[in-house]
């Protein structure tokens, strides 16, 4: 995968087919790829895969494959099942401050309803409509 910025895009992309770059391997005559080696048949330019992630100033946190649509049920066991932890250990006083945009699955009321039982543990950012981007996972 690549993670460089591509020209004329605002926003790093991964690459996992290597559509818009050559790539040059050096073999030996008669040499081949491993069959495990290669990416295989793409059409139309390939695909993508979404990827959830926490971090603060004080360490990184996990991230994760999503390898589903990110529905509120799905969001809501990211956050149980890695976030939760995460700042736990990172913020063990509760003055941990979550940051997430205002995409259907955060603002769902079964996601709201789990923040608001652990504000004690830390504090859920609200992101104001219209805000400019303030998403820093989009700018690393």
């Amino acid at each position: 995968m690549s993670g460089r910025e591509l020209p004329g895009r605002t926003k790093p992309q991964f690459l996992i087919h290597h559509v818009d770059v050559r790539i040059r391997v050096r073999r030996l005559p008669g040499e081949r790829f491993l069959p495990s080696c290669t990416a295989g048949h793409t059409q139309a330019g390939g695909g993508g895969i979404m990827l959830w992630g926490t971090f603060s100033g004080a360490a990184l946190g996990p991230v994760v494959v999503v390898e589903q649509t990110l529905k509120a049920a799905n969001y809501l066991n990211i956050i149980a099942d890695q976030l939760h932890p995460y700042t736990a250990y990172v913020f063990p006083t509760g003055n941990g401050i979550f940051q997430q945009e205002n995409a259907p699955c955060h603002k769902a009321r079964i996601v709201l309803e789990w923040f608001e039982k652990h504000t004690d543990e830390f504090h859920l950012m609200s992101w104001p409509p219209n805000s400019p981007d303030l998403n820093p996972m989009e700018h690393i």
